[in-house]
């Protein structure tokens, strides 16, 4: 990759902000202090996210190939050879793979910022995760690390995403249309509210707003469902772009900019993309997945309820 940009940002603090990077004759350097091992996230323009971790005063080599950025290395510290490690172990894992390896990998390395990160990709993110476990895994990295920031932020985390569980009331949010002014999400409700969270960035970005569309127009007729679409974008005119076929079609467009930096994203207890809720009249989230072309069956069930 000879140029471009990717982005990075501050995996431990919600409040981080977004660097952009340029990669000029495919190097790019980044300076910045950390207090403590700290994680790193590298964004890539199709959405790829890499995770680098820094540490006090020391100098990290990051390399990969455009063509395999799931095999990258970073050196400099012991907690990169850790990932680095890991990684390699779990090249060719399929996910129910990768989750027992990191299962072993954090109860091997307690006391590594590594297994903070490991359990917050493997299980707090894992729809699929026994939340008896994840809480086991989460006291035995708390023991070890009782002071860790990282470790306060992902309990934060946790504690954020609760708010978006199927039977909880989603909260009434800020929201920020194209033309920069703002509304309230429940200013206006119907039986059935499609909240949907993608970007442009995202590698299956156009698939979902096609998505969004069909259902649109197939349900155009029905006064019983909304559509919204919330997105992540930090680059607005790539997300005007995206969405101008939909002037027309009835459905909601919003964009703060901010992408997870976003107070009314971390109030709708959103900590993923895409990920859609589908709420009733009352607020209340009756189911939730990341599967957008579960959707379809989903719309198809409620609503035939609806009738």
């Amino acid at each position: 990759m000879q140029g471009g940009e990717l982005y990075i940002y501050n995996l431990a603090d919600d409040e981080a902000s977004l660097d952009t990077l340029t990669i000029q004759a495919g190097r790019f350097q980044y300076r910045g202090e950390a207090k403590e091992v700290t994680p790193y996230m590298l964004v890539f323009s199709n959405g790829m996210e890499q995770v680098i971790f820094a540490s006090p005063g020391a100098d990290l080599i990051y390399e990969a190939s455009a063509n395999d950025l799931k095999n990258y290395r970073v050196e400099g510290s012991d907690e990169n050879k850790l990932m680095n490690k890991f990684r390699q172990d779990t090249y060719s894992q399929n996910p129910s793979m990768m989750t027992g390896t990191a299962r072993t990998y954090i109860l091997e390395n307690p006391d590594s910022p590594v297994a903070i990160y490991l359990l917050d990709k493997y299980f707090v993110q894992n729809e699929n995760a026994s939340n008896i476990e994840t809480a086991e895994l989460l006291q035995i990295i708390k023991d070890k690390q009782p002071h860790s920031h990282y470790l306060l932020d992902l309990e934060s985390k946790i504690s954020i995403a609760e708010k978006g569980q199927v039977g909880k009331i989603l909260s009434d949010v800020v929201l920020t249309k194209e033309d920069k002014t703002t509304v309230k999400l429940w200013e206006q409700t119907e039986d059935f509210n499609l909240i949907v969270f993608w970007a442009e960035w995202l590698p299956n970005g156009y698939d979902v707003l096609w998505n969004l569309r069909q259902n649109s127009s197939k349900y155009k007729e029905t006064d019983s469902l909304r559509i919204v679409a919330i997105s992540l974008d930090i680059q607005p005119y790539r997300w005007e772009n995206a969405i101008r076929p939909d002037t027309v079609n009835g459905i909601e467009h919003y964009c703060d900019g901010l992408a997870f930096e976003s107070k009314a994203l971390r109030e709708l207890g959103v900590d993923a993309a895409p990920l859609y809720y589908l709420v009733d009249k009352n607020h209340q989230i009756l189911e939730r997945g990341t599967d957008i072309q579960a959707i379809d069956n989903l719309l198809e069930r409620y609503l035939k309820k609806d009738d």
